[in-house]
């Protein structure tokens, strides 16, 4: 029986459109479909670091995302439960040198759409919005296709390949069976946008109680604040999100006075639960990628990364497939690829969220950082998605870290000045959540 097409991806994100982007160069007939019309917003913490610009760049769309109005941010500030921030650069860490020496904010509306809209530019690729799908075709006891309700009513399409790109509630890897949440972090992100706050060149994290915020400034005037919290404790809220965000923003008091002459743009939303894990992510004629393959909070925004580099790793699969004879694809490589390109991170941003509740530890840390400016910036180097974490968090680090006779900067008051390119940063006093 021929195939309709021989790729049928599932959600038009970055990791779907990525993927279609890289088949559809290659002449790979592909169908994406997907149940928004974008032009639409996605709720996320709007940050990808130096790594997934090196994708877009390969992709061949850097140049069209950074067309729309973004930020570069050059690295990233956690400011501890005690209110010591320490601060790190993107910079070189032996042979591994960040693909740009920055980061990239940008709103998920204009980037998913630019996304979208490359992919769209092949002749291969067709693009259906505002189609769900209901459920998956199979034959033999392979997948073999899709089924749904779109503009056109019910509709059914065959392919080699089904690829479930359509994030953390996947209708496909639930069809599937793979995917189960993880109630060890049931947490929700709460979403806000603030217009004329102050904002400076780095992403922010501010951990705080009940949750942490994380900023994100998207363009010369917008500061995209996640306030990330468990979700029992939302549940507080009896509904009223706008309160119980403003309120908790407003208790930090480094960030309240910062907002003093902002405006918040729109209402709070809230999306969630964010944490994922999965049994698996193949089956006989069908793949996971990106947040449908398993998803945690990465707290210094990694996910775009994950989404467009699983893209681009899996669509090379697929062409070494599509040389083989057979109806089906089965990417049998994919899950030992994808552990040895993601694994790590996604092990270690497992440990970072179970170490987030022990204030004493995570203070003690991110205080000793804020001394050693230099061993900060190849930890945030890690979270650049350029720097492999052995190559920092090996034997020396650990040593240097340690080292007490090492003479530590001194902390001062008040907010963050922006140093001087290359220049050393202190130990700043940040005024976290309920410090008065």
């Amino acid at each position: 029986m021929t195939r309709d097409f021989d790729v049928i991806i599932v959600g038009a994100g970055p990791a779907g459109s990525a993927l279609a982007g890289f088949l559809g160069r290659a002449g790979v007939r592909v169908l994406v479909v997907d149940r928004a019309r974008f032009p639409r917003q996605k709720l996320c913490g709007e940050y990808m670091s130096p790594g997934a610009l090196a994708t877009l760049e390969r992709l061949g769309v850097l140049a069209q995302v950074e067309a729309h109005p973004h930020r570069k941010l050059v690295g990233h500030e956690i400011c501890s439960y005690e209110g010591v921030m320490m601060r790190g650069r993107y910079i070189p860490v032996g042979p591994h040198s960040p693909p740009r020496p920055y980061g990239l904010a940008i709103r998920r509306t204009f980037f998913d759409h630019t996304l979208l809209r490359h992919a769209a530019s092949f002749p291969s690729v067709t693009v259906i919005e505002g189609f769900r799908v209901d459920g998956l075709v199979r034959e033999g006891g392979e997948v073999c296709g899709i089924r749904g309700t779109g503009p056109d009513g019910e509709r059914s399409w065959t392919a080699r390949l089904v690829a479930g790109c359509d994030g953390t509630a996947s209708v496909v890897a639930r069809e599937l069976g793979l995917t189960r949440l993880d109630n060890r972090l049931r947490k929700v992100a709460l979403v806000g946008y603030w217009r004329g706050m102050e904002a400076g060149s780095f992403g922010e994290i501010h951990l705080g109680n009940p949750g942490y915020f994380a900023l994100a400034p998207v363009d010369s005037t917008t500061v995209n604040i996640n306030f990330v919290v468990d979700g029992e404790a939302v549940k507080s809220a009896h509904g009223e999100l706008d309160s119980f965000y403003d309120t908790h923003l407003l208790r930090n008091l480094r960030l309240a006075g910062r907002l003093r002459n902002a405006v918040r743009t729109g209402p709070v939303l809230a999306t969630g639960p964010i944490a994922r894990r999965n049994v698996g992510c193949i089956a006989p004629g069908a793949v996971l990628c990106g947040d449908a393959a398993e998803f945690v909070d990465p707290v210094t925004g990694e996910g775009i990364f994950i989404a467009l580099r699983s893209g681009e790793v899996v669509a090379g699969l697929v062409l070494e497939a599509l040389r083989s004879p057979g109806q089906t694809i089965h990417l049998r490589d994919w899950p030992a690829r994808r552990d040895a390109e993601f694994g790590e991170r996604l092990r270690s941003c497992w440990r970072v969220q179970s170490y987030l509740p022990r204030r004493w530890a995570v203070n003690a840390i991110l205080r000793r950082l804020a001394a050693r400016p230099d061993l900060a910036d190849r930890a945030i180097s890690v979270s650049g998605d350029y720097v492999p974490a052995e190559a920092v968090f090996n034997l020396k680090f650990v040593l240097s870290f340690l080292n007490p006779f090492v003479r530590t900067a001194s902390a001062s008051g008040g907010g963050p000045p922006e140093p001087p390119e290359g220049a050393p940063v202190e130990a700043l006093e940040c005024g976290a959540e309920g410090r008065r």
